[in-house]
């Protein structure tokens, strides 16, 4: 009898000794959790301000480009038009150099019409 209260003393032992073991574990699990609680915190925290800043870059691109973009549209539209006048101008000049050719083969023709009847 004395050697069965020995073993289950010793079962009991053991089993308490497990029962630590496990409490430990469980703590164990219950700091990972805690710390993977906190990581995840941390992410979201990061996640905002990565919005945050995507939203401030993409205000910046739009505010700062669009003058950029109306300064571009207007130089183009000067270039354009300095184009334009340079053109109306070098058509004036084909257009009394046309004259100019007609007038001088019609003087060419009358000169030889003379050239001939002398």
């Amino acid at each position: 009898m004395e050697e069965t209260l020995k073993l289950i003393l010793t079962e009991l032992h053991d089993l308490k000794e497990g029962q630590q073991e496990f409490k430990e574990e469980l703590q164990g699990l219950k700091e990972s959790q805690q710390e993977f609680k906190l990581g995840l915190e941390e992410l979201k925290e990061s996640q905002q301000e990565l919005r945050k800043d995507v939203s401030i870059i993409k205000d910046n691109l739009i505010n700062g480009l669009g003058p950029y973009f109306g300064q571009i549209e207007k130089h183009i539209g000067d270039q354009t038009s300095e184009l334009k006048e340079v053109l109306e101008d070098q058509q004036k000049v084909i257009d009394i150099l046309a004259v100019r050719s007609l007038k001088h083969e019609s003087d060419i023709k009358d000169l030889k019409h003379i050239l001939r009847n002398q």
